[in-house]
């Protein structure tokens, strides 16, 4: 009987670490939030090395995407054709690909025509740090990230930038 209490304690205290690990990255990543620190490397012939604190004062798209989530990689190609048609703008976009392989990232990178300096790699250690501290683990996606560094909108539509910088 002990035992069994021992057990059922065990796996609600379980439950509650990983309620309270969920709800504090949605915390974090809810709208009006200042966005988490992110630093990203620079990969030599792509993206210098930046982070959130380096793009205060200008609007961030941040997008994390990876080849095999098909609605994310197609979010990199439509931030990046936006993007191409919208310069002069106070916008960066930073979209940061998840996958294991640089490889892979390079193949996708050239075959998408995705604008080589805003495109960051990031694996191991570094892509699991991300992943946690952005609850990415429910799936990918973007955040509208304002001059201040608050979130303004998940997963923005082409029509909502358009809307955002009047065009």
């Amino acid at each position: 009987m002990v035992k069994k209490t021992l057990i059922l304690i065990a796996v609600f205290i379980g439950i509650l670490f990983c309620a309270v690990g969920f709800a504090d990255s949605q915390f974090r990543t809810a709208l009006g939030q200042k966005a988490p620190a992110l630093v990203l490397p620079e990969k030599p012939g792509y993206a210098p090395a930046t982070s959130l604190s380096d793009n205060l004062g200008s609007y961030v798209m941040l997008n994390f995407w990876k080849a095999t989530d098909a609605r994310s990689r197609r979010a990199a190609n439509e931030y990046t054709a936006w993007l191409r048609h919208h310069k002069g703008n106070k916008f960066r976009l930073l979209s940061v690909n998840i996958d294991e392989s640089p490889r892979l990232f390079d193949e996708i990178v050239r075959a998408d025509s995705l604008i080589k300096t805003t495109q960051y790699h990031v694996s191991g250690d570094t892509a699991k740090a991300i992943v946690d501290t952005y609850g990415l683990d429910k799936g990918l996606g973007s955040l509208l990230i304002d001059p201040e560094g608050k979130i303004i909108s998940h997963n923005p539509s082409m029509k909502d930038l358009d809307n955002i910088f009047g065009r």
